[in-house]
């Protein structure tokens, strides 16, 4: 019978983990940044709109859609950059997991085989590993930036209706 030998970190296994912790932090932070960016871009938005269709003595003008779209474009922006570090952070730590886990494996074990089970990756499908280009394609279109397409495409149709006259 052969024993198990219980895991004993090593000083770069410690620090390792560590840097694990830390950055798991970090992504914590910038998801939650990224959801307050939303709900303030909502906010935002419905105060500027109102507070500038009282500065137009409730007319409705260009100006009013102007803002509309440069509101979510701006938050869009920042979203984008905030996911974006937090794919590249998450990548990082997709690393660091990778290199304990080779560290750890015992000597008389010896894989070459990736691990190609996703629900063990931290990140899916190589998305820190992209080209620099494909990255922020993937941060500027994702599925939590919907609201700003929305926003921006609610925004589009009303101005359109107002410059056909529709509504005024």
């Amino acid at each position: 019978m052969s024993e198990t030998k219980p895991y004993i970190k090593t000083f770069e296994d410690e620090l390792d983990w560590k840097l694990l912790d830390q950055l798991h932090g970090v992504v914590s932070q910038i998801s939650s940044f990224c959801f307050e960016t939303k709900k303030f871009c909502v906010t935002i938005q419905f105060v500027v709109i109102t507070l500038l269709a009282k500065f137009t003595k409730d007319q409705i003008a260009d100006s009013l859609f102007v803002v509309g779209l440069l509101i979510p474009l701006c938050f869009w922006f920042l979203d984008a950059i905030a996911y974006y570090y937090q794919v590249k952070i998450r990548g990082s730590m997709e690393l660091i997991s990778i290199r304990l886990k080779t560290r750890n494996i015992p000597s008389l074990v010896i894989s070459t085989e990736p691990d190609i089970d996703e629900s063990k990756h931290l990140i899916a499908g190589g998305r820190g590993t992209r080209k620099w280009y494909r990255r922020v394609f993937d941060a500027l279109i994702n599925h939590s930036m919907w609201i700003y397409g929305l926003m921006i495409s609610l925004d589009g149709i009303l101005w359109l209706l107002f410059w056909k006259g529709i509504i005024r």
